[in-house]
C-alpha cells in the first residue's frame, strides 16, 4: 500500500517519485512518463491480461483525467512551482497560529464532503463545474492518518482541497 500513488501526488502517478524534490525536470522525461503511465492504464490500450496483474486498487484510482492532470501540472513549469510550494509546505500558520490562505486552496472538513456509496468515497462538485471534481478515498485518508489532513487536486481544473479529519476511537 505504501507504494500505492496518492491521487494528488503528480510525481508518483506519473512514475516520477525520485524527481519530487529535484529543480530541473525536462520536458521530455515528463512527456516519457505520461505516455507509459497512459499506456498502462487506458482501457483500450491495456490488454485484459495487463489489467488483471496489475494492483486492482491502483487501476481503479488512475483514470486518464488523473494521469492528464499530473502531466499538465508537471509540465508547466509555473504550475509545477506551484504545486511544489504546496506539498512542501503542508500547514503554515502567523504568529497568532491563525491559518494562511493561499488562492485556490479551500480548507474544508471531511464531515462537510458528501459520501457516495457507489464510490465508496467522499466527493464534492467544484465551482469549474466538474461535479466529482474533488473525491476522497478510504485509502488516501489511511495513508494520511498521522497528519490528519489530505490535499486533493480538482479533476476537473487547478483548484485544491485541503481536508481535515481525524479518527475517533471505538473504544
Amino acid at each position: 500500500m505504501a507504494n500505492e500513488p496518492r491521487a494528488s501526488d503528480y510525481y508518483a502517478i506519473l512514475g516520477l517519485e525520485q524527481y519530487r524534490r529535484a529543480g530541473e525536470l525536462e520536458l521530455e522525461v515528463i512527456k516519457r512518463a505520461y505516455r507509459q503511465t497512459l499506456l498502462k492504464f487506458h482501457p483500450d490500450k491495456s490488454a485484459p491480461a495487463q489489467l488483471v496483474e496489475m494492483e486492482t486498487e491502483k487501476a481503479d484510482h488512475l483514470t486518464v483525467d488523473e494521469i492528464s492532470l499530473a502531466y499538465k501540472t508537471l509540465s508547466d513549469p509555473k504550475l509545477r512551482a506551484e504545486y511544489d510550494q504546496l506539498i512542501a509546505e503542508p500547514v503554515k500558520a502567523t504568529s497568532t497560529g491563525e491559518r494562511i490562505h493561499r488562492t485556490g486552496l479551500e480548507t474544508v472538513d471531511l464531515d462537510t464532503l458528501d459520501y457516495d456509496e457507489e464510490l465508496q468515497a467522499w466527493t464534492r462538485a467544484c465551482r469549474c463545474s466538474d461535479t466529482l471534481g474533488f473525491v476522497v478515498t478510504e485509502t488516501e485518508l489511511e495513508l494520511n492518518i498521522d497528519v490528519g489532513e489530505l490535499t486533493v487536486g480538482c479533476k476537473g481544473c487547478s483548484l485544491w482541497l485541503r481536508v481535515l479529519f481525524s479518527v475517533e476511537d471505538d473504544g
